[in-house]
């Protein structure tokens, strides 16, 4: 035995001898509170660090505070826009669509071409950022930069060409160099809601080639605002309006409303949701388990606390030795949780850069996180210590150094259980055990079924994402390819469609920039106008399934619907923002649950007396022949009406690989810990009843019963514990599980809730599985007991 140093004084003595004895509870209850503190840090350091980078990349690149757009307007313009009050800087700039035709790759790809300014070729609004080559030189037309990740996942090297179909004109351009951007830290091409780079990229070009190529000279159609600080961004939007109006504007859009910055702050809201819901619960369970153990501690040792207070220790001293136990028992969880949450925070920011793509992304959790999660871990040890350590102050000397009250077995079910003749002897001692402790019975089968929850929580969260992409490409959208226009077109582009090579079915599509409007509350959204009885591009709800637009009327989603605190029967302003510009008003006929985006549908036949001309198409849904998509595409790339590509097939390979993989680790992450927790708390079951029950099972074998008699006693309690755990693990799980889903949808994604039955018996199976593995460890621990040093009574 190890002798401890004669300066410490008994109660440090005694504290070190019961660190040693409960080595194996203090393992699993650090197992849990790393999993909680580890999920802390991850989180809390992640959003931290996006938060962050965000900030610092949008303020040194001078990202736009304002959009707005228009059909063609003069520089003159820009310096109106300049001379606003609260504007900083105004800078205009040419913007197009383009089809680019890439060696090796068959299909078209999707192109967003934007102008650099004549002078210094360094934007002074969404400045970019070089990451490799020079910028274009401004008397060689043919060169541009492209895109990081688009020429990465192409193959495209500096110096190589590649061939753009810009309007309605075939060109040879030559990549010099590679950029970022602000305005794309999350890129993704019409028709697109993740990122594909292999099929949609961002070109910059000059913009005196590129004027020359649309036909703008000296005009441009975007201007880009930087605002002063202070400014107020609604009254700036809505002067530009009024400013662009006749130019054919579009209506300008604040940053909140740019699809990048929309899609890292959902992400940013989801990740706070997730670090506001979990970590609480699994830092709760450690609690219950510090609870438990000291509880069962403290019950074990009453003769030894009647001794010290008979000593003369004080009350106060006793109570802050089993205090300093807990804290103690903490402190290995506490580390290995800031050690794992760092570790695992910079594996997920490698992750984010995957889909949002920063010139810099460096994980940093700060000291600030390190000291919170410090003093949660401290608070969460003291609450689960708090109830033991009042008892402890209760107790008086002889009450404590009293033997317990031996348990009554005259009661109802005790007499019941001892009638029952079918039952053997060891059943009923089973039996009568989980009787005389009823609460601790169910306060072991309440851990074990908040473990299981959360790992059923954690794992069903890729049932959601398998359930959203099925909602979206497998139920809605079921065309082979869509095709975006340059420019709306009437139905007769949809019979030249009909006859390429391959296209067996053509479906039409509208989309109209709007501004909607109910009292004081207003969002601006696009009309989408679909023809009912469409079979390539459908409606469906996630609670109803598929649905019709109205024949008159708007439907709306549900997130729209709520933004505009509107429901069915009430009427929307509806303030056209081009073409003829009018304004209506439309009742809402329906709301639609959409998995996806803000959406508001109207019928395709009423959107001609809507808009006052004929109804005209924004783009095509098509059903393909797949034998013929080679000769399909060649057509496709060689029509100067098509401005974006997106082909279904494709779409739903990138999500495989990207948020499939993504979404797959991190889930693997929170399965990770739920399962520590599972296993921390059935194993800690398992060791604290052998602890507690060691001297009446030792006593058993002396009377004659067999090994497996007497482990039978043991691990027949614990799996009685485990197996009244299960529906209750499975409800809580369920519930947990919807919880999450909801909490998870914000003003881009309605996330369906869709856990299988699949995902509850897999983490069912775990969780027997984990009790099985302990139950090894205890009976082998079992079967090493000395009979006589376990009946020797402590002194």
């Amino acid at each position: 035995m190890v002798r401890l140093p004669a300066w410490l004084g008994a109660l440090d003595r005694k504290l070190l001898r019961d660190i040693w004895r409960l080595r194996s509870q203090a393992f699993a209850i650090a197992l849990v509170i790393a999993a909680g503190i580890g999920m802390v840090v991850m989180s809390f350091g992640m959003i931290r660090s996006l938060e962050a980078t965000r900030d610092a990349y949008y303020d040194r690149y001078r990202f736009a505070d304002i959009f707005a757009s228009a059909r063609r307007f003069s520089e003159s313009l820009v310096n109106d826009v300049q001379s606003l009050d609260g504007v900083s800087i105004a800078e205009g700039r040419l913007t197009s669509n383009g089809t680019l035709d890439i060696p090796g790759i068959a299909e078209p790809i999707t192109t967003r071409i934007h102008s650099l300014p004549r002078v210094g070729g360094m934007p002074r609004v969404n400045a970019l950022v070089l990451r490799s080559g020079r910028l274009p030189n401004p008397v060689r037309p043919d060169e541009v930069l492209a895109s990081e990740k688009f020429a990465d996942a192409a193959r495209i090297g500096l110096g190589d060409t590649i061939e753009v179909l810009l309007y309605g004109k075939k060109q040879r351009l030559r990549v010099v160099g590679t950029a970022l951007s602000p305005e794309y830290v999350y890129a993704i091409g019409p028709g697109q809601i993740f990122p594909d780079n292999r099929r949609f990229g961002v070109l910059w070009m000059g913009e005196e080639h590129l004027a020359a190529a649309l036909n703008s000279s000296n005009a441009y159609n975007e201007v880009l605002i930087r605002l002063e600080h202070g400014a107020v961004a609604p009254e700036v939007v809505r002067r530009v309006d009024n400013l662009l109006e006749r130019y054919g504007g579009r209506g300008a859009a604040p940053r909140s409303d740019q699809i990048s910055d929309r899609f890292l702050e959902n992400e940013l809201s989801q990740l706070g949701q997730m670090t506001a819901i979990l970590p609480p619960i699994f830092l709760g369970v450690a609690a219950f388990l510090i609870n438990m153990v000291l509880s069962r501690l403290v019950e074990s040792e009453r003769e030894i606390i009647g001794l010290l207070t008979a000593f003369g220790y004080r009350n106060r001293a006793i109570m802050w030795h089993y205090a300093k136990l807990a804290l103690v028992l903490s402190l290995p969880g506490l580390v290995l949780g800031l050690i794992l949450g760092s570790w695992m925070g910079r594996g997920l920011a490698g992750l984010y850069q995957e889909f949002f793509v920063f010139p810099f992304l460096t994980y940093r959790a700060g000291s600030d996180v390190f000291l919170i999660s410090c003093l949660i871990t401290i608070t969460v040890v003291l609450i689960g210590a708090a109830q033991t350590v009042r008892r402890i102050g209760r107790l008086k000397a002889a009450e404590a150094m009293r033997p317990p009250v031996p348990p009554n077995y005259s009661g109802g079910i005790a007499r019941l259980i001892g009638k029952i003749r079918k039952l053997d002897e060891p059943t009923r001692i089973i039996l009568r055990g989980l009787v005389r402790r009823p609460l601790r019975s169910m306060l072991g089968s309440f851990g074990v079924a908040a473990a299981l929850g959360l790992y059923v929580a954690s794992a069903g969260s890729m049932d959601n994402v398998g359930m959203m992409t099925d909602l979206l490409f497998h139920q809605a959208n079921r065309a082979d390819i869509s095709v975006s226009f340059a420019e709306p077109r009437d139905e007769r582009v949809l019979f030249e469609l009909e006859r390429l090579p391959g296209v067996m079915r053509v479906e039409p599509v509208c989309y109209i920039a709007a501004t909607l409007s109910a009292g004081h509350r207003s969002r601006s959204e696009s009309l989408t106008g679909m023809k009912r009885d469409s079979d390539l591009n459908r409606l469906v709800d996630i609670d109803d399934g598929l649905v019709q637009p109205p024949v008159k009327g708007l439907m709306l989603s549900t997130i729209l619907a709520k933004q505009l605190a509107v429901a069915p029967g009430d009427r929307v302003e509806v303030n056209i923002t081009e073409g003829r510009r009018p304004h209506l008003t439309l009742p809402v006929r329906s709301i639609l649950k959409s998995p996806v985006g803000n959406p508001a549908y109207v019928d395709f036949a009423s959107l001609g007396p809507l808009m006052r001309e004929t109804p005209l198409a924004s783009g095509a849904y098509l059903s393909v022949d797949p034998d013929q998509a080679d000769a399909l595409y060649r057509k496709l790339k060689a029509m100067p009406i098509i401005a974006g590509f997106s082909q279904r097939a494709a779409a739903l390979n990138g999500i495989d690989e990207t948020v499939g993989e993504t979404m797959g680790i991190v889930t693997l992450f929170n399965t990770a810990f739920s399962a520590l927790i599972v296993f921390g708390v059935v194993y800690n079951n398992a060791r604290i009843s052998l602890a507690e029950r060691a001297r009446d099972l030792v006593s058993l074998r002396v009377l004659g019963y067999q090994r497996s008699e007497v482990s039978y006693i043991l691990l027949g309690e614990l799996a009685l514990i485990v197996i009244a755990s299960l529906p209750l693990g499975a409800l809580f799980g369920y519930y947990l599980s919807q919880y999450l889903a909801s909490s998870m949808s914000g003003d881009l994604f309605v996330m369906p809730f869709a856990l299988s039955t699949a995902t509850i018996a897999f983490a069912i199976l775990l969780v027997l599985m984990t009790a099985a593995v302990s139950s090894l460890f205890v009976s082998s621990r079992l079967n090493r007991l000395d009979l006589v040093s376990v009946l020797k009574t402590r002194e």
